[in-house]
């Protein structure tokens, strides 16, 4: 079944989209006008056709057909929707996630845990979260979701999420802290992850 995995929470839901079809067998539940979408046909790889394709159904069994999701320039979606109004999207290889809230935004990733982190972790972990995270894929995997998922969430450009994403050491419970500097201040938030088929997801829901 596609559809994987729902999770509710108040105001708010995820949706986990497994990918067993090919674009090809998705393509019949959609009307010529949709497949007209500018972001849909700009894409030329399969791979980035099948993501749209599988996040939109997924959209669907969560909230119905009435919908529309457009692009700030930054590349985050709004949607268009009569209840929720908040978005975020990712992807990995088997798995679409999507997170919809009523009235915060939000923010989502989802990694393959055999992902290899350890090349690019000096750019992303600060000196003390190095240390936290030591050698261990499942952390790195952890770490590098929690930063995506906060980018996603304040939607701001040029973050060095070395110096500005900072990631609690405690991450043994589903919920740990996150915190955001930049020069308006501090945000600080609350994250919560999942580890599932050799995949790590996190979420994070802001404050209103």
């Amino acid at each position: 079944m596609p559809l994987f995995k729902t999770i509710s929470f108040p105001q708010g839901i995820i949706g986990l989209w497994q990918f067993t079809e090919s674009t090809a067998d998705l393509l019949p539940n959609f009307s010529s006008e949709e497949l007209e979408d500018p972001t849909f046909l700009k894409y030329t790889h399969e791979k980035r056709k099948l993501e749209w394709l599988a996040t939109r159904n997924l959209i669907r069994q969560l909230i119905g057909p009435d919908f529309t999701i457009s692009y700030l320039e930054t590349g985050k979606p709004i949607l268009q929707h009569n209840r929720f109004r908040h978005i975020s999207i990712s992807h990995s290889h088997d798995f679409a996630a999507v997170i919809l809230h009523e009235n915060q935004s939000v923010g989502i990733d989802i990694e393959d845990t055999s992902r290899d982190f350890s090349r690019i972790e000096k750019r992303f972990l600060s000196d003390e979260e190095l240390a936290v995270v030591g050698n261990n894929p499942l952390l790195q995997c952890l770490y590098w979701c929690a930063k995506e998922a906060i980018f996603k969430l304040v939607d701001d450009q040029g973050i060095d999420f070395k110096k500005q994403i900072h990631i609690s050491e405690d991450t043994t419970n589903n919920n740990f802290q996150g915190k955001f500097i930049s020069e308006m201040g501090e945000i600080s938030v609350q994250l919560h992850h999942e580890y599932f088929s050799g995949n790590c997801m996190v979420w994070v829901v802001g404050k209103k």
